[in-house]
């Protein structure tokens, strides 16, 4: 019985995995890859970080960091504001729902797209960054695994809100509305430690505080608040597709 147990099991993991993928690939051959969408997940942060950093001196351990955690946070929850609420509006959602795919798979196979395409550009952001700094980084690997990490808890993050809402410019607000206050508090112009107590306070109930710190530790060198990092970015990617599933599931029943 245990053996037909785990074998059902691992039957229904390998099935849930292979739809998301499936959806991924769908998202990414209509969505991703256009050079507009591209130019959006890069040029976007470059403009606010030059923005906000020119006249003042900024080191390696802050300028790199803050400048991957912002494009890993705007590749990887654009691309859900459009997509989801596209699919709503022309019905194609709805092909979805009398597929024999659950929810849940949606939401993984979509937020997988999105990861991907926020790793892609972050990881190409801090390769070009490295180079003009002639940083070396303390531990890749474990800057790679963040930035992953990272990446999963950012698509949530705009599947949760494009769940939410009907329409693509809602989404895009309320994406926005999100996004520009984190820049701002999670420590990527200054260090958590420079902002005042409440905001600081604040800041570290946002995900990008954590990829953030995270990028920075593995940088210089890596400590216990790495994983510390990693768990709370962990938590933010779990209870946001929790949330997403749940929304989803509440607004197609209604």
């Amino acid at each position: 019985m245990a053996d037909a147990f785990s074998y059902n099991l691992v039957k229904a993991i390998s099935s849930f995995i292979r739809r998301g993928v499936t959806i991924a690939k769908k998202d990414a051959r209509i969505y991703y890859f256009k050079p507009q969408i591209f130019g959006f997940g890069i040029l976007i942060p470059a403009f606010v970080y030059l923005s906000f950093s020119l006249g003042r001196e900024l080191s390696p351990d802050i300028m790199i960091p803050g400048l991957v955690g912002m494009v890993a946070l705007f590749g990887a929850s654009s691309v859900e504001a459009i997509s989801i609420p596209i699919e709503k509006q022309t019905g194609t959602y709805e092909l979805l729902e009398i597929a024999p795919v659950s929810t849940a798979a949606v939401i993984f196979g979509k937020g997988l797209a999105g990861s991907a395409f926020g790793l892609l550009l972050s990881l190409l952001t801090a390769i070009g960054a490295l180079l003009l700094s002639g940083v070396h980084v303390a531990n890749l690997p474990l800057f790679i695994i963040a930035t992953i990490v990272g990446s999963f808890a950012f698509s949530a993050l705009g599947m949760a809100v494009a769940s939410a809402v009907k329409d693509m410019p809602t989404a895009n607000m309320s994406l926005t509305t999100l996004r520009l206050p984190m820049i701002f508090i999670s420590g990527v112009f200054l260090p958590i430690q420079a902002l005042p107590p409440q905001l600081r306070v604040i800041s570290y109930l946002t995900p990008l505080t954590y990829l953030v710190d995270a990028l920075r530790e593995a940088l210089i060198a890596p400590s216990m608040a790495f994983w510390l990092d990693l768990i709370a970015m962990a938590t933010w990617f779990v209870a946001l597709q929790a949330l997403a599933v749940i929304i989803l599931n509440v607004k197609t029943k209604s």
